[in-house]
């Protein structure tokens, strides 16, 4: 997660953190179908909540232009 909180940073979006601190809330979430993959960390931006540290990443990074305006940029 900490990769995640780097790339916020950089794009400059302001976010608030919720940790899980009991197994009770970690299975409401389940309940309620808010985890793909019954997985965490979880994101909520624009209306979703993405999980998978990698697809949060590349949502970020694109969505902020962080991402490189080709392939050999976004590669380096």
């Amino acid at each position: 997660m900490e990769t995640v909180r780097w790339v916020l940073a950089a794009a400059g979006v302001e976010f608030e953190e919720e940790f899980l601190e009991t197994k009770e809330q970690l299975q409401k979430l389940q309940d309620g179908n808010h985890l793909l993959f019954q997985q965490v960390p979880m994101v909520e931006i624009d209306g979703m909540k993405l999980v998978q540290t990698r697809s949060i990443l590349h949502y970020i990074a694109d969505k902020h232009n962080l991402f490189g305006r080709d392939l050999k940029e976004r590669t380096l």
